[in-house]
Order: C-alpha cells, then sequence, then structure tokens
C-alpha cells in the first residue's frame, strides 16, 4: 500500500534567534576553546602538505596530487586557487565543476536575491541601518564591476518577476534588521574577510573571503567567529565550506577561530559549530581529495562524472548519460513515493 506524502508540519514554538540571543548563541558553545597551538597549526600544514605531494597514506591517497601523469608541484607550476565553491563543486562531479568553471551561468531570481541580501547585510553592519532594500541593493552592486552583466539582468526582468524579486528582498532584509544584533566596535567586526594560504611550493593557494568575521585576534586562545550569510535553502555542503573556512583561517593566523556559523536569512535560521581539532582534520582531508582532482584537471586530465543531487540543474545533462540515469531514477523513486513493509 502507497502511503501518501505529507509535508512537514511546521513548529508554532519556534521563533527566530535575535538581538542578544544570537550573539550567546554564537559565544557559548558548550565546547572548550582551542588554544593557541604553534604545532597544531604545523601539523594541519604538514598533513596538507604532504598529502598534495601524495605523501600522506593516512588520507587514503598514494598517487601525487597529479595523478594524471604530471609533474608535481614547482615553483614554476600554474597556482591552483582553491575555494569553498570550486572544493564542493568538484568533489560532487568533476565534469560538473568544469561546466561551470568555463560555461556560462546564466542569473537566476535566486542568484539575484542572494546578492542583493549580501550587500545589505554588508550595509547594515557597516552602518547600522537599510533604507530601501531594493534600491541600496542595486546600489551597491552597481559598483561592483564583476556584478555589471547580473545588475542589467535584474534591470532587464518582467515587471512581474522584478517585483517578486524586491518582495522577497525587502522580506529578507526587513527580517535581518529586526533580528540581527548590534555589533559593538570593540569586537572589530569585519565584512567580506579575505583570508589566502599558499601550499605546496606555491603551487597551491586556498583562498576564502568571510562574510562576517567578529571579534579581535588574539595570540594565546581562540578569539574570532566566523559566519557565512545564506539567502536560501539550508544545504548539507553549507557545513562543509565553514570547516574549510575555519581551516584556512587556522592556517594563517595564531590562533583557530572558536567558531564558524551559517545565519539563513530567509527562515533566521543559524548554524553553528565550535571549532575542534578533529573539524579541522576533516578538513584537511577533503581539501586534500578536491584539491587532486583540481589539480590533475588543471593539468589536463579528462574529468569524470559522478551522478549527485546537482545532475538535474548541469548544463552537462543532456549529454550524460550517468547523469540522466540518476535523475530518472529521483524522478521514478518521487512518483513511487514511499511504500510500507506490506
Amino acid at each position: 500500500m502507497k502511503v501518501v506524502r505529507r509535508p512537514p508540519r511546521a513548529s508554532h514554538d519556534w521563533h527566530p534567534l535575535a538581538g542578544q540571543a544570537i550573539l550567546e548563541r554564537l559565544r557559548v558553545t558548550g565546547r572548550p576553546r582551542l588554544k593557541s597551538d604553534p604545532d597544531l597549526q604545523v601539523r594541519l600544514r604538514g598533513s596538507l602538505e604532504r598529502g598534495l605531494l601524495g605523501h600522506d597514506r593516512d588520507a587514503g591517497h598514494d598517487a601525487p596530487v597529479a595523478g594524471s601523469g604530471a609533474a608535481p608541484p614547482s615553483p614554476s607550476s600554474p597556482v591552483v586557487v582553491v575555494t569553498k565553491d570550486r572544493l564542493t563543486g568538484v568533489l560532487a562531479c568533476e565534469a560538473h565543476h568544469v561546466a561551470g568553471e568555463f560555461g556560462d551561468r546564466p542569473p537566476t531570481p535566486a542568484m539575484a536575491c542572494g546578492a542583493l541580501v549580501d550587500v545589505l547585510f554588508r550595509q547594515l553592519i557597516a552602518v547600522g541601518s537599510i533604507d530601501d532594500p531594493m534600491a541600496d541593493g542595486m546600489a551597491a552592486l552597481g559598483v561592483d564591476d564583476r556584478q555589471q552583466d547580473l545588475v542589467s539582468w535584474i534591470v532587464g526582468m518582467a515587471p512581474a518577476e522584478r517585483e517578486a524579486l524586491r518582495a522577497e528582498v525587502e522580506r529578507q532584509a526587513g527580517a535581518l534588521i529586526r533580528h540581527w544584533p548590534a555589533l559593538e566596535p570593540a569586537w572589530l567586526p569585519r565584512t567580506q574577510e579575505s583570508m589566502r594560504v599558499g601550499l605546496a611550493r606555491g603551487a597551491v593557494e586556498l583562498s576564502a573571503r568571510v562574510d562576517l568575521a567578529i571579534g579581535r585576534p588574539a595570540e594565546d586562545e581562540a578569539s574570532v567567529a566566523l559566519v557565512e550569510i545564506k539567502a536560501g535553502a539550508r544545504r548539507v555542503e553549507h557545513r562543509a565550506d565553514l570547516h574549510f573556512y575555519a581551516l584556512v583561517e587556522t592556517l594563517r593566523s595564531p590562533a583557530p577561530p572558536f567558531v564558524v556559523a551559517t545565519y539563513y536569512t530567509r527562515t533566521g535560521e543559524l548554524d553553528v559549530d565550535p571549532v575542534t581539532e578533529e573539524l579541522l582534520v576533516g578538513a584537511v582531508r577533503r581539501t586534500i581529495v578536491g584539491t587532486r582532482s583540481l589539480w590533475s584537471l588543471a593539468h589536463g586530465s579528462i574529468p569524470r562524472r559522478t551522478p549527485n543531487s546537482l545532475c538535474g540543474r548541469c548544463t552537462l545533462l543532456p549529454e550524460c548519460e550517468p547523469g540522466q540515469a540518476r535523475v530518472e531514477r529521483s524522478e521514478a523513486a518521487w512518483a513511487r513515493g514511499p511504500e510500507d513493509g506490506g
């Protein structure tokens, strides 16, 4: 007998955190903060270096980074820049990653909303207010040369679609104004904090840019919180993105961050992870695996096709048999629905 699917019932007792409650959720993690430990930094960097150069059996890979036969990293090698998006993309599917890197990514309402909410959040942190969310957001995007195509696309939207975008941006901006706390200047809040670390004889660069860093860097104990803002739905890979940020910050600073968090402006949800040595070691292993794939692709290896949840949105789907099979199985499973054991 088939069971009729019902959407999950929303809890009427849950309310988004607001004001000081957000700060307390970030500040009080229930775990001791890591101390400044040069040995930890050396161990993490050493694991990355050995893994990228092909000497880290603990990572489960014995081949060199250049698994396709290319030479190992050297000072004359082209630099492979590793970001959270490239890492997540290549670990999901190398072919999808290559298509996203070198193909055109047409703008979408979700992309536009995310870009507008990002700049409005920076404005809220910097000046403490948002007057007209859509106008303020468009003005901020308009001074960024990298966003000119997106700005033009938003301007050219059909009136009904543009009005829907405006309504959603105003809703999320209003929630930010109501819920997000004012940050004391003494906490040194920094938006779009850039973090970079060179590895493998300069052939690999880990690069991150976090939406918000709070706290003065300390010499003896973890004192910085890293927060990423998301205007869309919660996804499992968002936590791994923040673990990558924690790793990069640990490698470049005297002390690791004490917490990493993702704040979802659409719902007010706040995912918080205290930074532990286990979290950092896991981020090292994931970074080694992803960077090896990025290195091999940069040196001409054929992208592997790995069916995953991104297949339905991939530009390569019309010519990708594994992806088509994955989408067909997913659609068939959805049509069948869950069945009982009888």
